[in-house]
């Protein structure tokens, strides 16, 4: 690439403040440029005096022994020798001053010089790129959107029997029967290795779209005769299938084998060798077998003994020492009958005692291991909804397991849909009480007659019998309850249940008769309760009855390491459910990671669900993500105008929340979003939860 100091004229004369316009005129003819530098006694740069400057003034009012310093300009822009002309061809001024690295002024270029060194470095660039287009040795055919031939290149005209002059500006499928390139251009897919046949020859073609400024425009295809291969391909697979076999064998064998030409020099060797010697086995490719003789890792040289006796040969070596290795070296003769090569096999004594004393501790351990694994297991099926690789979910996950070893109650404290209940669960599978029942009950959505009764149970007295109806606390009894929303439950029934666990006997609605249960007490809250409690919200005594292991269940946006994990979590559980195989675009996987998931992780299970049954393609793309995230916060807002008196800060409020909404539309990102308005990346989040909460359940 050209540089501006190859383009530009070299001055050896500048302007002072002592010329004058008629030696400014004089000196630019000379130079014929349309611009000169004046500086300053100091060398510095002061302006530009241009032809231009002259022709502003007017030439009525020219005359040549006027000051230079009178037709300054400071318009201009400094350039550097080394700035490339891709960088500066269309700049807007017509002349600048040219300094080097010591920001030292040597020349000046204008614009048209920039524009004309530019114009021929592109059409040099261009017929190079056209000669290496005609060269190229495989087939290159490109089509537009439109489906249109645009470029063919030589080697493409024999399997499209067609010429570049036939075939450019004719639709594909009048040229070349395969339509492969009009399928990358609809659905933006490239197909790589695709094998079509025209004639007796065989061809193979990559098909990739053309994409510029984000969109699909055109597409290539590549081609490559490949008849001749295809004739010799079954030989080499079987060859090659056999080789890899070989190095399969050499490379698993326990023993240690080299592999030496008849004159001792290693050909191969396998790791083994490097695990019986103590040696970096790669190393010893290449070298003679004696030198491991002559570095005391053998003591006798079976390469010599093998030539010397002419057939095979078995030793032990080290005898005495901490391995006993037996050796064995075997001829490999060639068509003449010479040694061609020779195979030597070694094999440690000493590991197989090791190995008969490992397998006794093994059957040892065996139970303990199966028992244990079969507790993994156990904690991975639980875990499985959980789905975390963030810290500070594992650290909840671990307190959950450790908490669920005693039987201390628990206060699940966090953002509706951040999965208490399923950790509640967790606690309950992994304890004590894993055989026992698991009920949820949900405080904040009953009336409080009927949360009594779901909760203690009623009598019913008919005649001389009585029958009733059970509460989870009876129903639970050797199990778990979870009471969800515990933070909502009346008053005078969190008095009752303050006696009820403080005396661990249970009196049903309706009846005298008191009797003992053992159920443990889980509950769940979206505010701390120790806030419900400075409010005179929630009583005392309850919340130090329950709020014995408190566990802070993080939000989702505040583990961004779990967000694709569970994605791709329900995603297949999705394609599994409905028969699918969609998966998501790189794009579509970011917007997800940008999002700010108020909802939490009920919000990711509900939206996935509904983007793998809703979604046209197979690749979900960020734009029917987008739909489907933002669809809440755009579908209530109400355009702001002037025909009617509305109250000012309610006009700030939607005219506010249209532009992050139309933000999040075009740009995707939290971060591009606030960028394009001009504000930080929490404001948009939190402008976008507050339209999420005022509109959300619209």
């Amino acid at each position: 690439m050209l540089r501006v100091g190859q383009v530009m004229s070299r001055l050896s004369v500048y302007l002072y403040n002592y010329h004058t316009i008629g030696d400014a005129m004089t000196l630019m003819m000379e130079k014929k440029v349309t611009g000169l530098p004046l500086i300053n006694e100091q060398g510095h740069l002061l302006g530009m005096v241009t032809k231009d400057q002259v022709n502003e003034k007017g030439l009525e009012n020219y005359a040549a022994e006027n000051k230079a310093a009178d037709y300054l300009t400071t318009r201009f822009l400094p350039l550097n020798e080394e700035t490339s002309l891709e960088d500066v061809w269309d700049l807007p001024f017509e002349i600048y001053p040219v300094f080097n690295n010591q920001e030292e002024i040597t020349g000046v270029v204008s614009k048209y010089s920039l524009l004309q060194a530019y114009l021929q470095e592109v059409q040099s660039r261009s017929c190079e790129l056209e000669a290496v287009f005609d060269a190229v040795h495989n087939g290159i055919l490109a089509i537009n959107r439109q489906g249109i031939i645009t470029s063919l290149n030589p080697a493409a005209e024999r399997p499209t029997r067609s010429t570049k002059e036939g075939a450019v500006g004719r639709f594909l499928t009048d040229v070349i029967i395969p339509t492969g390139l009009l399928r990358v251009v609809r659905s933006g897919i490239p197909e790589f290795g695709v094998k079509f046949q025209v004639g007796g020859r065989q061809y193979i073609t990559n098909r990739t779209p053309i994409i510029k400024d984000g969109e699909v425009v055109g597409a290539v295809g590549v081609f490559q005769d490949v008849s001749e291969i295809e004739k010799v391909l079954p030989e080499l697979q079987s060859v090659k299938q056999l080789t890899e076999e070989l190095q399969k064998i050499v490379g698993s064998s326990y023993d240690g084998l080299i592999i030496c030409d008849g004159q001792g020099k290693i050909l191969r060797c396998n790791p083994a060798v490097g695990r019986i010697l103590n040696l970096l086995w790669e190393e010893l490719v290449g070298s003679p077998f004696k030198d491991l003789v002559d570095k005391g890792v053998f003591q006798k040289n079976i390469i010599h003994l093998v030539k010397q006796q002419d057939g095979l040969v078995s030793i032990l070596e080290r005898p005495y020492a901490e391995h006993s290795l037996a050796i064995t070296g075997n001829p490999v003769y060639d068509e003449e009958g010479e040694i061609a090569k020779i195979v030597i096999n070694i094999r440690d004594m000493s590991e197989l005692v090791f190995l008969r004393e490992a397998l006794e501790e093994s059957k040892q351990l065996a139970e303990k291991y199966q028992s244990e694994i079969a507790q993994m297991r156990n904690n991975q099926e639980m875990r499985a909804d959980l789905r975390s690789r963030s810290v500070i979910m594992n650290n909840v996950l671990d307190l959950a397991f450790r908490v669920s070893q005693v039987d201390s109650p628990v206060v699940l404290v966090g953002e509706q849909g951040v999965g208490k209940e399923e950790i509640a669960r967790l606690i309950h599978c992994q304890s004590k009480r894993s055989k026992g029942s698991f009920y949820k009950l949900n405080c904040g959505s009953l009336p409080a007659q009927l949360l009594e009764i779901e909760l203690f149970g009623q009598g019913v007295s008919i005649g001389n019998g009585n029958i009733g109806k059970a509460g989870v606390l009876e129903l639970a009894d050797q199990g778990s309850v979870y009471l969800e929303d515990i933070g909502k439950m009346p008053l005078n029934l969190q008095g009752r249940l303050v006696r009820v666990l403080q005396d661990k006997m249970l009196q049903v609605t309706g009846e005298k008769e008191i009797s003992s249960f053992n159920t443990r007490i889980m509950a769940g809250t979206d505010r701390p309760l120790k806030e419900l409690v400075e409010k005179g919200l929630f009583r005392s005594d309850l919340f130090y009855t329950l709020n014995v292991v408190p566990i802070k269940v993080p939000a989702l946006r505040e583990r961004k390491e779990d967000l694709i994990p569970l994605a791709l979590f329900y995603l297949e559980q999705n394609n599994k459910r409905h028969g699918l195989e969609k998966v998501f675009s790189p794009e579509a996987v970011q917007m997800l990671l940008d999002y700010p998931w108020f909802g939490n992780v009920r919000e990711m299970a509900n939206v996935i669900e509904r983007l793998v049954v809703t979604a046209n393609e197979k690749v979900i793309s960020a734009k029917e993500v987008g739909g489907v995230l933002y669809e809440k916060v755009q579908s209530p807002l109400r355009t702001v105008t002037v025909s009617e008196v509305v109250p000012l800060k309610e006009a700030i409020d939607d005219l506010e929340q249209q532009l992050v909404a139309l933000a999040m539309e075009l740009h995707g990102t939290t971060v591009k979003a606030a960028e394009a308005l001009g504000v930080n990346q929490s404001t948009v989040v939190r402008k976008l939860k507050k339209s999420k909460d005022t509109f959300g359940d619209k």
